[in-house]
């Protein structure tokens, strides 16, 4: 099975436990700096980052992706194709869950993935684009200016369970958010073309006058050398 296949199969998994009722589901969502790529992340009660290892990967970067994610998710777990099944034993730190899945689809789980916390404002906030940043910012009743980095500054005395809280929701409304982002860019495209169009059928229209009037069609200037 292809990373995409398995990632179908752990969604449906996933969306029919009560943990996965109403959850967000994203792939291939970049973090720590962009440093990263969580292959699939659920929000709901909490934040969970799953990292998949078909039969075609190796596990060769998996120390490090999962040294990341565990500063950013409250739960880790890999899911891995049965060949790697011991390897991903043996390198797996004991709070991270080892799910694995069989060439038919499959799943079993190995080991549950526990529940940690994640300490850090800083760590929450990456997850946030800078307007959703400043709209925390004003919920708090904090005045911020400047970028990213003054904002999170701004915002580090902020209690962890208010951030924790933002992000689920964020999160969970980010795809809501993107199509409306999307919406938006095609409606200003579709009117710059309706605009142009209209310009052009404008000026038809001001060439056909012209003609029906007698207008002569200007004469390109004879230069002497």
């Amino acid at each position: 099975m292809t990373e995409s296949d398995i990632r179908r199969a752990l969604i449906a998994k996933l969306s029919s436990s009560p943990s996965g009722q109403g959850a967000a589901f994203i792939a291939e969502m970049f973090v720590d700096s962009f440093a990263r790529r969580a292959d699939l992340i659920m929000a709901n009660g909490k934040l969970s980052a799953f990292e998949i290892k078909s039969s075609r990967d190796s596990l060769e970067r998996l120390d490090g992706q999962l040294e990341s994610y565990l500063r950013f998710f409250e739960q880790v777990t890999v899911v891995c194709a049965v060949k790697h099944l011991r390897g991903a034993q043996a390198q797996c730190p004991g709070d991270v869950g080892i799910w694995s899945i069989s060439d038919d689809g499959a799943i079993t789980v190995v080991r549950k993935a526990k529940v940690r916390t994640v300490p850090d404002n800083a760590s929450w906030m990456s997850f946030l684009p800078v307007d959703e940043l400043r709209a925390l910012a004003k919920l708090q009743k904090v005045k911020v200016t400047g970028g990213r980095p003054e904002i999170v500054k701004a915002l580090q005395a902020m209690p962890t369970r208010v951030a924790r809280a933002y992000v689920l929701d964020y999160l969970k409304r980010r795809e809501l958010r993107i199509q409306a982002i999307q919406d938006k860019r095609q409606s200003l495209r579709l009117s710059t073309v309706q605009s142009i169009d209209r310009q052009q059928r404008r000026l038809a229209e001001l060439v056909r006058y012209g003609e029906a009037l007698g207008a002569t069609k200007a004469i390109p200037r004879l230069v002497l050398p």
